[in-house]
């Protein structure tokens, strides 16, 4: 016992470090595992900062999120060129949001439930709601899909709903602070009287021009000193604030074969027969068509649009077009009927759901039951404005008449059935109970039709087949062994990346100002990885090959690092100064070797160029005849201090050095003044980009930091 507690004594120090030891490692393990969310010593969760104000990542997720969800509910294709764009758009609208939204309080800018409620209404929808509603494939507007999202019973559903409400709050919001920064602005008088005069006073002018071509480039040096001093001269615009790369790059385009083509031509004239004897046409589109369009009356102005409308035109009933070109993919048109139908149409209608967005909210029987009420009741004199109220499961709210007014080209927006009774033989006065299905809502509805337009145009029902044109293997394998090769090459020889691609056939292309919070690559699209290896690689060094969206191979050499400071010119950066520098030592050497010549003929004579006239010169047309865009010569022309008759001192000018002398300043006849209209067409350029200057102003007086790439790279 005794030798037991001396171990107890002797070592119970010992053993209580360890115990301490052991939690401060849990401790730090839980701290330093906190993943994208962050722990102690893990990383941030800050996507961005404003004035050190944090943008979370869990905000900003959601954001995107939301985003994508909404995007996908529109039927738009989310391929890794739209996620790039959108993720980079969400962050700037987050930005504009903190920025905006204490002013927007402050200006009292809102959207009350009854301007909500008006923008919602299929009737006269707002802008962002046509869109959001607009089959990208037909160009229909779906108005009724408003009224299922309304009443959508689905969580998924409401949320997307929710998200979009939400999106088109703070756009409207938007809007009104530009209007409100907009119709702020104003043109004073003296502005407008500058303006004026510059309209209504010409002048003639005679001119020699000497085009800096009369210099070789091999008599002018340009050295490493010229181009600092230029840059230092020039800070601002080499004053880099973030970080940024350029690249040069061969891009490998991966374009579907002949064999594609024909392998899906193939397809498509073995389902010909089965198109053409099948009794169920819209099955057999749903079955057979990658994309599916319904089956609709096309008008003969949407026909025109087809690559195949004079053969879909001319086509007998029943008989098949195609296989033909449909965008990017291929397909078949069948034609069903031709008719002369009504341009627009005007229903109103009673839905009574027996789904609503997959959610079951009646049996088929329970629904007859309470359609066959309806219509006892409307028998018995009730109003139709009194039975939709107590009857129907569309969006009263919205549209509490039920009256649709619908124009033929958006016939296939709704439902076929509703469609078929509203289009049909039917005249004003007549009713119908069509019985609906569709991924969206089912059940009866109750139509009415009350007017029919006068005006009749052409329309072809037509059946659509649509596939894709699939790039198989053997064509991808045939641009990568193309990549592979050139990319082998320069490997180990980067400085020959232009050498090797003009003797391979190969145009080098150029991108600069790669964001490292943006996968974004101008004229490639989007490729994180791309614009991640162009942040750790060396400086001139060539990359291995990437595989951009699904129809690019690319390789690429770095051309350029710029960190934040002053801009070291390097590249295609350095050759533009030194082009500038050279341009501006021509400049004085043509100046110098002619300021003693005392007329524009001594000139012209010297340097074997010609005098040249140019009249009715305005201040308001930077256009001169036989000069282009030039200015200084402007200024020149019209310089109060230069005098008529007298020679002009070399004007540097973008294409040569000008001599000129005014011949005759005037007064422009005819021209009276209409003030309002004056300050109309001046405040209008000024509007259009007003807004988006503020605000841009307002972000440029914060400091706002991307720390995406922290979390996402």
């Amino acid at each position: 016992m005794a030798i037991i507690q001396k171990i107890r004594d002797k070592y119970a120090k010992v053993a209580g470090g360890v115990i301490v030891l052991a939690l401060v490692g849990f401790v730090l393990m839980d701290a330093t595992s906190g993943g994208r969310g962050g722990g102690l010593f893990g990383p941030s969760s800050t996507v961005a900062k404003i004035d050190g104000n944090k943008i979370d990542v869990t905000d900003y997720d959601r954001a995107v999120t939301a985003q994508e969800e909404q995007m996908r509910a529109q039927n738009r294709p989310m391929d890794e060129n739209a996620t790039a764009q959108l993720r980079d758009q969400v962050l700037n609208q987050m930005v504009m949001d903190k920025l905006t939204g204490e002013l927007n309080e402050k200006l009292g800018i809102s959207v009350s439930d009854v301007e909500l409620k008006e923008m919602l209404n299929p009737a006269n929808p707002d802008p962002m709601v046509r869109q959001a509603f607009t089959n990208p494939q037909t160009g229909e507007f779906m108005g009724d899909r408003i009224a299922q999202y309304e009443r959508a019973k689905d969580p998924k559903m409401k949320a997307e709903w929710e998200n979009f409400k939400s999106a088109l709050i703070a756009s409207k919001i938007q809007a009104k602070l530009n209007g409100l920064l907009t119709g702020s602005l104003y043109t004073p008088k003296f502005v407008l009287d500058d303006l004026h005069d510059g309209r209504a006073n010409a002048a003639n002018i005679s001119f020699v021009n000497l085009p800096y071509t009369l210099i070789s480039d091999d008599k002018v040096k340009v050295t490493d000193e010229d181009i600092n001093k230029y840059v230092a001269a020039n800070k601002k615009m080499f004053e880099v604030k973030e970080p940024n790369r350029s690249i040069d790059y061969i891009a490998f385009d991966i374009k579907p074969s002949a064999e594609d083509s024909n392998r899906v031509r193939t397809q498509l004239e073995e389902l010909k027969e089965k198109m053409a004897t099948t009794t169920d046409i819209d099955n057999f589109v749903k079955v057979n068509s990658s994309t599916p369009v319904p089956v609709a009356y096309q008008s003969e102005e949407a026909i025109n649009q087809m690559p195949v409308a004079d053969m879909i035109k001319t086509a007998a009933i029943d008989a098949i077009v195609g296989p033909f070109a449909y965008g990017q993919d291929m397909a078949l048109a069948k034609i069903m009927e031709r008719a002369t139908l009504p341009d627009t149409v005007k229903v109103r209608h009673i839905l009574v759901a027996t789904k609503q967005g997959g959610q079951s909210v009646r049996t088929d029987a329970q629904a007859q039951a309470r359609v066959d009420s309806m219509l006892a009741l409307e028998k018995s004199g009730v109003p139709f404005d009194s039975l939709i109220k107590t009857f129907s499961d569309d969006n009263i709210a919205q549209n509490p008449t039920g009256e649709y007014e619908l124009p033929l080209s958006q016939r296939s927006g709704f439902t076929k059935e509703f469609g078929d009774f509203a289009f049909s033989g039917a005249g004003a006065g007549s009713s119908k109970v069509v019985k609906v299905e569709s991924t969206n809502y089912s059940g009866l509805h109750y139509i009415q039709i009350i007017k029919k337009s006068d005006k009749n145009v052409n329309s072809t029902k037509i059946a659509y087949v649509i596939k894709p044109v699939v790039i198989d293997n053997s064509t991808y394998n045939k641009a990568y062994a193309a990549a592979s090769a050139f990319a082998t090459k320069v490997a180990n020889a980067p400085a020959n990346f232009a050498k090797e691609a003009a003797a391979s056939g190969l145009v080098v292309q150029s991108a600069q100002g790669l964001n490292r919070n943006s996968s974004l690559v101008q004229g490639v699209g989007a490729s994180g990885e791309l614009v991640k290896w162009a942040y750790e690689a060396k400086a001139g060094a060539a990359s291995p090959i990437f595989n951009v969206g699904a129809n690019k191979i690319v390789v690429a050499k770095l051309s350029e690092i710029n960190e934040p400071g002053i801009l070291k010119p390097a590249g295609t950066m350095k050759t533009s100064i030194e082009n500038i520098i050279r341009q501006q030592k021509k400049a004085q050497l043509l100046i110098d070797a002619n300021k003693q010549k005392t007329s524009l003929a001594d000139i012209a004579a010297a340097n074997q160029v010609e005098v040249a006239t140019a009249d009715s010169i305005t201040f308001s047309s930077p256009m001169i005849q036989g000069l282009g865009n030039e200015p200084k010569v402007l200024g020149y022309t019209f310089f109060k201090g230069f005098k008529e008759g007298t020679i002009s001192p070399g004007i540097a000018g973008f294409s040569g050095v000008q001599f000129i002398t005014v011949n005759q300043r005037y007064a422009k006849p005819g021209m009276g003044r209409d003030l309002k209209m004056e300050r109309q067409m001046s405040e209008a350029m000024l509007k259009s980009r007003a807004a988006q200057m503020i605000l841009e102003g307002l972000r440029q007086s914060v400091k706002f930091e991307d720390l995406r790439y922290k979390l996402y790279r």
